[in-house]
């Protein structure tokens, strides 16, 4: 079988790094996997996770037709309608509109794109029961992510992190949803931990002693070792798919305090395995830190609880496995056409182009009536960062057309 991927780039990151998943077993299965790219990036980091899969340009899209296409991201739905395939479906990781601020005009655009009737396999309940509310017509299948147990593991010894106790947060600064700010002031505001590790894109801002950032980029490997030295994680996002890095750490023996996110419900229990804490209270996060390192046989429990959800959580392979199977199911139930896709990409992106300039007029009261009237035929001080995302929003509208 002939299968598609289309993504916006192979940056790696949570969502590629389950599409390369994927891909990677199902090529050395023996399918034919093809990565379509909008766009060619520097990192290559995502090369050992590539396997027999096979990288596709962008300027080579059309040399090929797929038994299916498979769309990752709500944008590049819009793109199906330059991929020939017999089938299409969306695989859904999240309902980004979350990630957007306020008033971004592209979350009525990702909504729209979003309620297509496009059968879609998703990798957790929550989301299925909100694209199945949206659209009852669709077909959605649910695949759980796997867990590397080869890497995330606690080795031959039971993880026994050492003398104090040790905390590590996980996640960039300048990502919303991620929280990870609040992460950092809570634990800060523990008496009892020794060591705070802040895996991310940059510091945050502190005269703590106890703090050590480093640099993301890690490799599997190398989480995997932070994993297996830290008492506990603290995760607090405000928007996850399927919230992945506190099950990688219950295989390495590392329990967590985390926040209600979605998909927390498909493992975390509350006193099992995790703490679960509010999205306001930075002191109930040191709190609770304080509490498991005061009282050992609590955080032993916790453990023993992590460890006992790992056991029972499956591997890469098995989910690959069914992640195939439910690509076939669904793209039997598939009815729109290259032409069909092609068409509605071209309206929904004309749609998002108005959305952009209204809202761009609407919120730049301080420059008159005419700003875009002048940008687009001739002011003598026209505004440049605008034109240049005008230019941009333009370009990626001739994309699909």
């Amino acid at each position: 079988m002939r299968i598609g991927f289309v993504l916006n780039d192979l940056r790696l990151s949570g969502g590629v790094n389950v599409v390369l998943q994927h891909a990677s077993r199902m090529a050395s299965r023996g399918d034919e996997v093809f990565l379509l790219i909008r766009e060619e990036v520097l990192d290559t980091r995502y090369k050992p996770l590539l396997g027999d899969a096979v990288v596709v340009p962008p300027d080579k899209w059309e040399d090929k037709t797929y038994d299916i296409a498979i769309a990752t991201y709500w944008e590049t739905l819009l793109l199906m309608g330059n991929v020939k395939s017999e089938s299409y479906v969306w695989f859904c990781q999240s309902y980004e509109d979350r990630f957007f601020p306020d008033r971004n005009p592209s979350i009525s655009s990702m909504q729209i794109a979003g309620a297509l009737p496009l059968p879609t396999l998703t990798e957790a309940h929550w989301l299925r029961d909100l694209l199945v509310s949206e659209n009852p017509d669709r077909s959605v299948e649910v695949v759980l992510n796997g867990v590397d147990k080869k890497i995330f593991t606690e080795g031959e010894n039971p993880n026994n992190p050492g003398g104090g106790f040790k905390i590590l947060i996980e996640g960039s600064l300048d990502a919303i949803a991620k929280n990870t700010t609040y992460a950092i002031e809570g634990s800060l505001k523990s008496q009892e931990a020794t060591i705070i590790t802040h895996v991310g894109n940059r510091p945050h801002k502190t005269d703590d002693l106890r703090y050590r950032f480093v640099p993301s980029g890690l490799s599997f490997d190398q989480m995997a070792g932070l994993y297996r030295t830290h008492h506990v994680q603290v995760k607090t996002p405000i928007a996850e798919g399927m919230f992945g890095p506190p099950l990688e750490g219950f295989h390495c023996g590392l329990p967590a305090i985390v926040t209600p996110v979605t998909g927390a419900e498909e493992y975390i229990e509350d006193g099992v395995n995790a703490i679960v804490v509010l999205w306001d209270d930075t002191f109930g996060i040191g709190r609770t830190i304080d509490s498991l390192a005061r009282n050992r046989e609590l955080w032993k429990e916790l453990q023993h609880g992590a460890r006992r959800t790992a056991k029972l959580w499956p591997d890469w392979e098995s989910q690959s496995a069914k992640f195939r199977e439910s690509l076939i199911t669904l793209a039997n139930t598939s009815k729109f056409t290259q032409a069909d896709l092609a068409n509605l990409g071209r309206t929904i992106q004309f749609a998002d182009m108005m959305h952009w300039l209204a809202m761009r007029r609407l919120s730049d009261k301080s420059a008159g009536p005419r700003t875009l009237e002048g940008l687009m035929f001739g002011a003598s001080t026209p505004d440049t960062s605008l034109l240049e995302r005008v230019k941009r929003k333009m370009k990626t509208i001739r994309s699909v057309l």
